[in-house]
């Protein structure tokens, strides 16, 4: 397999890798709000399971239909049983054990499952963002699958879309970079945001040095990485004269301290918004 071979495997992993980071954080964005968890605990306590907390907040009026019309099926003060639920795909699926102190005739066992598939069908037309009607299924990658409204997709499309950009602009950055690395380096470059402008002027930096000093082959970067949001860089110039080295370590470790404090500040951003 050719170097261009790996590098493409390379690009489509880290994409895979990408998108399914925007799906997981669109996820987290449409979970149930406080209120309504609050709101389905208190109406059902009998019936409330942790789950709920993750459905999508567009589904919370379909999800207490549900619970009304489960607990209906028990006897006087005997509960039909216990119930979890779980966002898939495909849509909600709610998972029933049946209380067995109770007398199940095939009509109310029909009955369950009636309500398991009304709630799984209706919440596919439903809006996981705002719970609107006339949802159509969204992929964001190739393992996410949202049901949105019209404006909720074009909102999620255009993350998507802004998504794919900026990796096909970081792929083009590497490619303007690559008289820094050795000439079959897989080395990716993907950093996270935060570090993304300080890593680039210090590789454009350290590029110019190489070739306006006619230094190309005689020095490489040898390490592009992160460790707890920390960036860190090594370059390799033994080949250069001392003052060249001096220059190409002073902007390695001022683009190292720059990222520290950068971390600092998402760090304490972080703890104020949690305060």
């Amino acid at each position: 397999m050719g170097i261009e071979d790996l590098r493409a495997r390379q690009r489509q992993t880290i994409m895979r890798s990408q998108l399914r980071q925007l799906g997981l954080d669109y996820l987290r964005s449409i979970e149930m709000k406080p209120e309504n968890i609050e709101r389905i605990r208190a109406a059902h306590p009998e019936h409330f399971h942790p789950s709920v907390g993750d459905v999508p907040d567009g589904w919370t009026d379909v999800l207490m239909s549900f619970l009304v019309e489960f607990r209906d099926l028990g006897e006087g003060m005997m509960s039909p049983g216990d119930v979890r639920f779980e966002r898939t795909n495909s849509g909600l699926k709610a998972y029933v054990w049946p209380n067995s102190e109770m007398q199940w005739s095939p009509e109310k066992a029909q009955a369950v499952v009636g309500l398991q598939r009304h709630l799984y069908m209706s919440s596919r037309d439903l809006c996981e963002w705002c719970g609107k009607g006339d949802a159509v299924p969204v992929p964001l990658g190739e393992r996410v699958t949202f049901f949105l409204c019209e404006e909720h997709k074009a909102s999620a499309e255009a993350k998507l879309a802004a998504q794919i950009a900026a990796f096909d602009e970081r792929v083009r950055f590497r490619d303007e970079m690559s008289v820094l690395f050795r000439p079959m380096s897989c080395m990716s470059i993907q950093v996270s945001d935060h570090n993304l402008d300080i890593m680039r002027k210090a590789l454009r930096d350290i590029k110019k040095i190489v070739e306006e000093r006619e230094l190309i082959g005689k020095v490489y970067v040898t390490k592009v990485m992160e460790s707890e949001g920390q960036l860190f860089i090594s370059a390799r110039c033994g080949q250069a004269d001392p003052a060249t080295q001096f220059e190409i370590a002073d902007i390695v470790k001022h683009a190292e301290w720059e990222s520290d404090q950068a971390q600092l500040a998402a760090n304490k951003e972080d703890r104020d918004h949690d305060a």
